[in-house]
């Protein structure tokens, strides 16, 4: 596996699920991103807003992983100056509200604008052991980490009726 991630990548271990029941996220932080799925590559720009203003700004690039192996994940922390350069360049978008229910493991993200009514959950692991014996709340809903429908890159490129359509053939209804 060692051969397989480049060099200064780290191993990425995450399912993503749809959710069935939202819980009532009311009280429970968020922070906005907003994702820039750059035009005939893998690298995406964002953009995360914390509710106190607070931005960071990063360029990542993931690469597929070997079988049943993780994806390996490369970030770059930008200055505001570097990320309003690279915005520039031709993508499409997906704008997301992230609200942490375990912190650094566990997050549901409500999807707006041509995504509105799409609500994911991510569970983020340290190793391949530790997502092996992840127990979804009883709130998550369908699995839907190998369907490459619901990878951030394809998402930016979905429109409204593409969404309503793939949900309603899970039997999965928008929010």
């Amino acid at each position: 596996m060692a051969n397989s991630i480049p060099k200064y990548a780290r191993p990425e271990y995450e399912r993503r699920f749809l959710v069935r029941d939202i819980p009532d996220l009311s009280v429970t932080a968020f922070r906005l991103i907003e994702d820039l799925y750059i035009d005939g590559t893998r690298l995406r720009l964002r953009k995360i807003t914390r509710r106190d203003g607070d931005t960071q700004h990063k360029l990542c690039k993931k690469y597929p992983g070997e079988g049943d192996g993780p994806l390996a994940i490369v970030n770059i922390y930008l200055t505001s100056q570097e990320y309003d350069l690279l915005s520039t360049l031709a993508g499409k978008g997906v704008r997301k509200k992230r609200y942490d229910m375990v912190a650094s493991a566990l997050c549901i993200d409500v999807f707006e604008d041509h995504l509105a009514g799409l609500v994911l959950c991510e569970f983020e692991a340290e190793s391949l052991a530790a997502l092996d014996t992840f127990v979804p709340p009883p709130w998550i809903g369908r699995d839907v980490s190998d369907d490459p429908f619901f990878s951030g890159g394809h998402l930016a490129s979905v429109d409204a009726a593409q969404l309503a359509t793939k949900l309603s053939s899970l039997q999965f209804p928008a929010r």
